[in-house]
Order: C-alpha cells, then sequence, then structure tokens
C-alpha cells in the first residue's frame, strides 16, 4: 500500500492510500458535477474547528439560507460529540437533518455553507467540512479510500458500479487536491507513473 507523506494532513504523519483508487469504479459517463446532494442526506461529521468556524459566520450564512431553512445556529450540530483520529482534534460532530437532509441544504439541493461562500468573496470550500468537500472519497483509519456511495444508487456521480472505467483517481480529481495539497498530488502521481511503468 503506498504511504503519502507529502501532504497537508499534519494530524497523520504518513498517510496510506487505498489501492481502490486506483481500480476502475465508476462509469465512464460519471462526474461529481453531476450531484444532487443526495449523499448529504445523513449530514456529515465535522471536526470542532469546523464547527466552530461555521458559527463564526453564522449571521452570514442566516443571509443566504431558504425562508424554511433552520437559522437557530444552536439547531446546526447534533450536540453528540465522538472521538476519531482521522479528525485533525481527535473528535467530531455531526451536523444536524431534517427531512431534506444536512441542515445546510437548501431547496434545490445546494450547500448553503458553499452558496454563501461563494457570494461573500470566499473560496468555495471555506466554510465546508473537510469530509464533505472531500466526498466520495474519505479517511478511514488512516487510509485515504473511497467511501461506500452504494446508498446514493447514482451512476452519474459517484456510486461504484461492477464494470466500471474510470477511477476514483481520475474522476475525484479536485477532492484530491483539496485533501492532499500540491505536494500530495505530486508523490500520488509520482508513484502512479512509476507503478503504470512497472506493469
Amino acid at each position: 500500500m503506498l504511504l503519502l507523506s507529502s501532504h497537508r494532513l499534519a494530524h497523520l504523519p504518513t498517510l496510506a492510500v487505498d489501492p481502490v483508487l486506483f481500480e476502475p469504479k465508476f462509469a465512464g459517463h460519471c462526474s461529481m458535477g453531476n450531484c444532487n446532494a443526495h449523499c448529504c442526506r445523513d449530514g456529515v461529521w465535522a471536526d470542532p474547528t469546523e464547527r466552530e468556524r461555521i458559527l463564526q459566520h453564522a449571521d452570514m450564512i442566516i443571509r443566504h439560507m431558504d425562508e424554511d431553512q433552520v437559522k437557530d445556529p444552536a439547531r446546526w450540530f447534533s450536540g453528540e460529540v465522538e472521538e476519531d483520529a482521522d479528525f485533525p482534534s481527535g473528535h467530531c460532530e455531526g451536523t444536524a437533518t431534517s427531512e431534506r437532509g444536512c441542515v445546510f441544504l437548501d431547496q434545490r439541493g445546494w450547500c448553503v455553507l458553499q452558496k454563501a461562500a461563494v457570494a461573500e468573496g470566499m473560496n468555495k470550500f471555506a466554510l465546508k467540512p473537510y469530509y464533505c468537500v472531500a466526498f466520495p472519497l474519505t479517511i478511514s483509519d488512516g487510509v485515504l479510500t473511497v467511501d461506500d456511495p452504494d446508498f446514493t444508487n447514482r451512476t452519474v456521480c459517484c456510486s461504484v458500479v461492477e464494470d466500471g472505467h474510470f477511477a476514483p483517481a481520475e474522476v475525484c480529481r479536485e477532492e484530491l487536491e483539496f485533501m492532499l495539497g500540491e505536494e500530495g498530488i505530486k508523490e500520488l502521481d509520482e508513484w502512479r507513473s512509476r507503478s503504470a511503468r512497472s506493469v
């Protein structure tokens, strides 16, 4: 298994990479741009620092919410903190959910955290939790891998198929760049290049 050392995750000095990232798992017509936010139905886990960053921008976020969205920041998170070494602090807390899904989804299925950030001139991922941006990739027990997206049943975006054409590392390029940073992507690409030459 590949071990990455040049990446931006300081809490994971050595990050293992699951070979599944390089195996054909996605349909030929899939694109992360075809997402309909069904993967957000159960909310997302966030590090306490991410939670605080969101709450610090509560007034701004509320300005961009639909009328029927929950505007009480005290109701945006589950309140149940769990231990998890895959998060920088070693802890995480889930976002609250409703019939629509994650509390931050608007009527169109758009993430108000991203919508607000873009509208206010911030990076589009400035407020979104790390694992929200990363999906369908994830880090589990220190291993970068593909999340289990079977529940989405959407081959146009992130559902794994038996006769896949593209590897997650190809389809999820933006997600990988976000997760690993420039140096991590460079190391990953160099490893893939060496592996291809050795086959």
